[in-house]
């Protein structure tokens, strides 16, 4: 087991909180400010790569960009024996991950205040030019103090920025919530986060992601293919009773097309009438739920599943349509012309 350090910088350790993919989170205290601080330490194994230093300084200064409410908050970047860390807002709370892994689904009303406290967060984070890439239930933190924080913008990219820190063609992400364009390789703009915010609204309400199956074929391959080819799931076929205005705009979420997903200011705009409707608080409630059917196969199926994705791909062939019936008319009415002219001159 790795020693905890004594410092890291000035600041002073408190203990480990927790080891990752990236490296190390510990506790610690800054005795100039007296105030409590998470520090984020980039694993060893990772020290000696480039791209691992790129992303763990890109998620620091994407942090240190914004300063907001729904927004874990950077104070400091620093090196620690030979590794980067970053000094972070202490957060006294539980992850949306661990609430539901403890006490299970939440309760609708609150599930929608979740989606809604991080929206504004993820919004934020649009405005500086930064797409998480990861959005997911143990990223969203809820405090004592009744905020939504949204964390771990390690995936982050930002948008202005010509480095690619996966140049090395190697898939970085969370496949149960992974929009189909992503997935994909294709460039992702904020778009890709309201679908990842869908599928965790639909882990939330349900207490398990939308593609999972259970079993031995819930391998990575096989979730993204859902993804990609599945019907969409559909809370209110899926849980008794369930809210059909929260159930709708949960399915145009998780849309496979970016156009017809709500935005993150729509998403902002339409969340509290849902929850003053049916009640929304944080911290969240749990509430026991019965799952009515299957989460729908992955078997592959036309691309328009869903109403409206249908009707997205209807305007797109209506507009086609128009176009070739235009470009018909003209060349009709071109041949039209020359015949009466070649009549004329007789």
């Amino acid at each position: 087991m790795a020693r905890v350090p004594e410092r890291i910088g000035h600041y002073e350790i408190q203990g480990l909180l927790g080891k990752g993919a990236m490296g190390e989170v510990y506790e610690g205290r800054d005795p100039n400010l007296d105030r409590r601080v998470a520090l984020k330490v980039l694993g060893r194994k990772h020290q000696e790569s480039s791209e691992f230093k790129e992303r763990f300084l890109r998620e620091g200064r994407s942090l240190a960009a914004m300063n907001h409410v729904n927004v874990v908050q950077v104070y400091f970047i620093g090196e620690f024996e030979g590794r980067p860390f970053l000094a972070m807002e202490f957060l006294d709370g539980e992850d949306i991950g661990g609430l539901i892994k403890k006490n299970g689904p939440l309760h609708p009303g609150d599930a929608a205040e979740v989606v809604r406290q991080s929206s504004v967060g993820l919004l934020e984070a649009k405005r500086a030019g930064v797409v998480h890439r990861d959005v997911k239930p143990s990223n969203l933190v809820v405090t004592k103090a009744g905020e939504v924080k949204v964390t771990d913008f390690g995936l982050a990219k930002a948008l202005q920025e010509d480095l690619s820190i996966t140049a090395t063609g190697v898939f970085v992400g969370t496949p149960d919530y992974l929009a189909p364009e992503q997935a994909m390789g294709e460039d992702v703009d904020s778009s890709a986060d309201v679908y990842a915010l869908g599928c965790s609204l639909y882990h939330m309400c349900t207490g398990s992601p939308p593609f999972r199956k259970g079993g031995a074929d819930d391998h990575y391959t096989a979730v993204v293919r859902r993804h990609l080819k599945a019907e969409r799931p559909v809370l209110k076929t899926q849980i008794a009773n369930f809210d059909e205005p929260l159930s709708d705009l949960c399915r145009r979420m998780m849309s496979r097309r970016p156009d017809v997903r709500p935005t993150l200011e729509e998403l902002i705009e339409h969340l509290p009438a849902i929850t003053a409707r049916i009640g929304g608080q944080i911290p969240p409630r749990h509430a026991a739920v019965e799952i009515a059917t299957e989460v729908p196969s992955a078997a592959p199926e036309p691309a328009a599943s869903n109403v409206e994705d249908a009707r997205g791909e209807a305007a797109a062939a209506s507009k086609k349509t128009w176009a070739i019936a235009i470009v018909i008319g003209i060349v009709i009415g071109v041949v039209v012309s020359l015949i009466t002219m070649m009549m004329v001159s007789k």
